[in-house]
């Protein structure tokens, strides 16, 4: 038996013993099931806004974990490059502030590659 078998044979028993029902029990299991529809609507709508929260929960939280974590990566990339920066740019100071100080030993002046060096940053 399928689903659609057993639906429209228990929907045929729930008719037949409606029948049966004095007009009392009738009102009654009218004016509850008014009730309930109420009660539904209400439920209803408190769901909906569940549901939004549960779909976003469901769609956009797994993708959001692993944009967050991308972010982060792309973050810590760039601020990684941006103090290597900086460390650069202090170490050329200190440099700078040792050639006007002569405070420059002598082998820096012997090593080749500080005449290229000198050369290369001054201006033109």
């Amino acid at each position: 038996m399928n689903d659609q078998d057993f639906h429209r044979r228990v929907r045929q028993h729930l008719n037949t013993s409606a029948r049966s029902v004095s007009p009392s029990v009738s009102s009654r299991l009218h004016e509850a099931r008014q009730k309930a529809l109420k009660r539904q609507k209400v439920a209803v709508r408190g769901l909906s806004i569940a549901g939004l929260g549960q779909m976003l929960s469901e769609h956009f939280v797994p993708r959001g974990k692993i944009t967050l974590a991308v972010l982060a990566v792309l973050l810590l990339a760039l601020g990684s490059g941006f103090l290597g920066q900086l460390q650069h740019t202090a170490d050329l100071e200190e440099v700078d502030s040792a050639l006007l100080a002569d405070d420059l030993p002598i082998d820096a002046y012997l090593d080749r590659g500080f005449d290229a060096w000198v050369q290369n940053d001054s201006p033109d």
